[in-house]
């Protein structure tokens, strides 16, 4: 099937419409506190999200951003396992960072003081009863000491359906945010 061509003045039909593949779901921002809770944003009209953010963080320490999933406003704070690599970018050298049975999932991305970091991550299932996956890039800009090139992947291990994230800066929610905005769209199939 190709993709639909629309013009100017022309009336969308469901046809149309539904060979449309990528759907804004929600929108959230937190402008403080060191996490964003978003609720309902995972439902079973799509089987796969794609999460995008961008943040300021004000925290002297280089921190990641991080996320727990959520089932009816409660976070699950075991069982993420994933694997992060980075570009460091003042050192020339590779960066890895292994999660192994974790209390929370890393989108990769760092920032810190008036620095900013933007992620972009699929999430495969969460809807589903089994193992919800997700991978995805980053990018920090800390001037020269920044990463670039940042990948991540991991999963969830554990066969609950969830309906919503919690986003985290720093040591599960410690830093603070002055700025933190994200956007979450649902593929279409």
């Amino acid at each position: 099937m190709g993709f639909p061509s629309f013009a100017s003045g022309d009336i969308l039909t469901a046809t149309d419409m539904n060979a449309v593949g990528l759907w804004k779901v929600t929108t959230a921002t937190a402008t403080s506190g060191g996490t964003l809770n978003i609720n309902s944003c995972f439902t079973s009209t799509y089987a796969r999200y794609r999460i995008i953010g961008t943040i300021v963080g004000t925290t002297a320490t280089a921190y990641e951003m991080l996320f727990r999933l959520r089932a009816s406003g409660t976070d699950t704070a075991t069982g993420y396992y994933y694997g992060v690599s980075r570009v460091d970018v003042a050192a020339s050298a590779i960066n890895v960072v292994v999660g192994n049975n974790q209390t929370y999932a890393s989108f990769g991305a760092v920032a810190n003081n008036n620095g900013r970091a933007h992620f972009v991550a699929d999430i495969s299932n969460p809807q589903v009863a089994q193992y919800t996956t997700y991978s995805g890039q980053g990018v920090d800009i800390r001037n020269a000491s920044g990463y670039a090139g940042i990948n991540v992947s991991g999963q969830l291990a554990n066969t609950t359906v969830y309906d919503g994230i919690t986003i985290g800066y720093g040591p599960f929610g410690t830093g603070t945010i002055s700025n933190l905005q994200v956007a979450i769209y649902g593929y279409r199939d």
